[in-house]
């Protein structure tokens, strides 16, 4: 039986509603919650509370389905609230830093009692009619949250690759797709592998044990000795079109059957990366999930002009790569979507983290290389 991610959407008072979150919170229920989200804003909502208190689980990729509704819901001039969380969910909202978007309330009553004052009501808060749906208590998962990272204030590199730059990682902090500056997509790549017989936890367990075997050539990965694991840093060198550059990324999330990589301050993109496997119409698919902004106006320009048809074939890669590692192979299908259009120029100022301009000044050599290579005529390059 399916489970759905809203058990009730209700109406508290003029123009705020609640949202029920019940069962589990996963790409295959997002549909769900952006239904009764629609549902409430025709009914002319300017406050939505999602309730907590009944959800049994929620992965990565339900925490970007809360970025794209957060999306849509400032678009529409809109506020979210959140109420009634574990500390597993508030520490989740901490580490993915959806709480600097959506302000986290103890209890419903609070959220209400904070609408009522954004929206200058007069009077008191009005009671919250139920219609025979209980509003429970905190309740602790059903599913443990261990997959998840614990929130941290700044990363810190614990084993130093022998070989590797290990550059624009120490002491940065995580940068979310709320806090980049260009245009949010999400972008997706998936491919139905033509061996049936394969598991999604058969596709993620390989997926995980062969990350830097999947990449490009001239990407070089470097996880730590635990692996992917949720607060495990993956340390990245990788030569680009732009020149070389050194950053990495944090495990967020690590699951049997999904795992997410997300970004510091100074990487090309803000956001995260989703890796997961699923099944649909009898065929298992391994799938990659994009949802992030460009870090900063420099890399805005670069993926404007090449760095999006360089990120498809890099993903493009993978997927192939992961197929032919399992034995099979497939199509590869893309699907983009443009979340957030606005660019967010309070956010112009993180280019001074920028990895990439970073990584060229601290090697001279590589940037002489990198400046002869883009002047030489194409004839005589190699």
């Amino acid at each position: 039986m399916k489970s759905k991610a809203v058990s009730s959407v209700r109406p508290a008072f003029a123009q705020v509603f609640v949202i029920d979150l019940a069962g589990e919170l996963t790409s295959s229920t997002d549909a769900e919650l952006l239904n009764a989200y629609q549902q409430v804003s025709k009914d002319g909502a300017r406050v939505v509370i999602l309730n907590f208190s009944h959800l049994a689980y929620k992965n990565s990729s339900g925490v970007n389905a809360l970025v794209a509704l957060l999306t849509r819901a400032k678009a529409a001039g809109q506020r979210l609230f959140a109420a009634e969380m574990n500390a597993g969910y508030r520490n989740i909202f901490q580490v993915t830093q959806l709480d600097q978007g959506i302000p986290v309330y103890t209890t419903e009553a609070d959220a209400l009692q904070a609408a009522h004052e954004l929206l200058d009501v007069p009077g008191p808060a009005p009671t919250v009619p139920t219609d025979g749906v209980e509003i429970a208590q905190r309740r602790v998962s059903t599913r443990s949250t261990e997959s998840w990272a614990k929130p941290i204030d700044r990363l810190s590199i614990a084993e130093i690759p022998s070989d590797g730059l290990r550059l624009n990682v120490q002491g940065r902090r995580l940068f979310g797709p709320l806090q980049g500056f260009g245009q949010m997509w999400q972008k997706t790549y998936r491919i139905a592998l033509r061996k049936r017989e394969l598991t999604p936890q058969q596709v993620i367990a390989t997926w995980k044990e062969n990350v830097p075997r999947l990449k490009p050539p001239q990407k070089r990965f470097y996880p730590s000795s635990l692996g992917i694991a949720p607060n495990e840093l993956v340390l990245i060198d990788a030569q680009t079109v732009g020149g070389p550059i050194s950053t990495g990324v944090m495990v967020l999330y690590a699951g049997a059957e999904s795992f997410t990589l997300m970004t510091p301050a100074g990487h090309p993109e803000a956001g995260w990366v989703t890796f997961s496997s699923y099944v649909e119409d009898g065929y298992t698919f391994a799938q990659v999930q994009v949802l992030a902004r460009a870090s900063d106006p420099l890399y805005e320009l670069g993926f404007r002009l090449a760095g999006s048809k360089l990120q498809d074939q890099i993903w493009t890669h993978v997927l192939r790569e992961l197929a032919a590692l399992l034995g099979t192979s497939g199509d590869v299908q893309i699907h983009k979507t443009l979340l957030d259009p606005k660019l967010q120029w309070k956010r112009a100022t993180n280019i001074w983290y920028n990895a990439q301009l970073r990584t060229l000044l601290y090697s001279p050599l590589a940037l002489i290389r990198w400046i002869s290579a883009s002047f030489r005529p194409k004839s005589n390059r190699p």
